[in-house]
């Protein structure tokens, strides 16, 4: 299958990486530079600015994944409005099958505590959630398959904000806040995942949420590192009031997906793993 992969950052090019090893043909566009994996092959433009977005008439793909975050001096409504507008209008639609759309379960404005699924209407509570919704519906124009890939907090060796959190007491939470994950590795496996499903003719719902289905609260997972660093732990702040969602992935599970880390404590573990072996 043919793959046309828009921005290649971090979690990109574990997309990428993932994408390749299955045996897909890979066109990363990016803006810069940059290496991309091995065997892939690059177009250098920039297509929040549309500059040179023509070029991409030219080439075929099955699936169209556009996978970027604002980088400094552009905002949300740069990166993704106007550079998945200027991409889907000059797309060869000629072979393609699907279009997926890296979003966030940021567009859902709950944050008392409540559970969040697939069949959860969104509602954004911010600009930014709004911006990312007014992005999704972009693609209701498209005549092939669209999902938007609504991905909960992602984290990895090189995502280490709660490690970090850790050892600024001053920032320790003072209520109970929800939280939800997904592995850097797993999303990357999911989309993948998701696109064997298009090439077995599933039928791929417009927008499914990717997260690891097991909701945490953040002092508690921060309890549990500072046991694994050996380092003052945050007290149990009082259950109420609470803030943040709870969030469930009904439709990933459905296909079959199965994450190599079922939750926090998986993830971390390895991560922690990896960041003694370098020390």
């Amino acid at each position: 299958m043919r793959i046309l992969q828009i921005g290649c950052g971090g979690l990109g090019t574990l997309i990428a990486q993932a994408t390749l090893a299955q045996g897909h043909d890979l066109t990363i566009v990016r803006r810069s530079r940059k290496p991309v994996p091995p065997r892939a092959e690059v177009l250098t433009l920039d297509v929040v600015r549309g500059v040179g977005v023509s070029a991409l008439t030219a080439v075929p793909a099955d699936i169209l994944l556009y996978c970027l975050a604002p980088v400094e001096g552009q905002s949300y409504q740069q990166t993704y409005v106007e550079g998945l507008r200027h991409v889907l209008a000059n797309v060869s639609t000629d072979s393609l099958k699907h279009v997926f759309f890296i979003s966030s379960t940021g567009i859902y404005g709950e944050h008392h505590g409540e559970w969040i699924d697939d069949d959860t209407p969104a509602i954004p509570a911010d600009a930014e959630g709004q911006v990312m919704l007014d992005a999704e519906r972009l693609l209701d124009g498209l005549a092939c398959g669209h999902t938007a890939l609504r991905v909960s907090g992602i984290y990895g060796p090189q995502r280490l904000y709660l490690l970090r959190l850790l050892q600024n007491s001053a920032r320790w939470p003072t209520q109970v806040h929800w939280t939800n994950r997904m592995h850097e590795l797993d999303v990357a496996s999911a989309v993948v995942h998701l696109y064997q499903q298009v090439m077995d003719g599933v039928a791929l719902p417009q927008h499914c949420i990717l997260t690891d289905g097991v909701p945490a609260m953040q002092h508690e997972v921060l309890q549990w590192l500072a046991v694994q660093q050996q380092v003052p732990a945050p007290a149990t702040p009082p259950l109420q009031p609470q803030s943040g969602k709870r969030i469930r992935s009904h439709f990933l599970q459905h296909t079959g997906f199965k994450p190599q880390f079922a939750d926090y404590q998986a993830g971390y573990a390895s991560i922690l793993s990896s960041l003694n072996d370098l020390a």
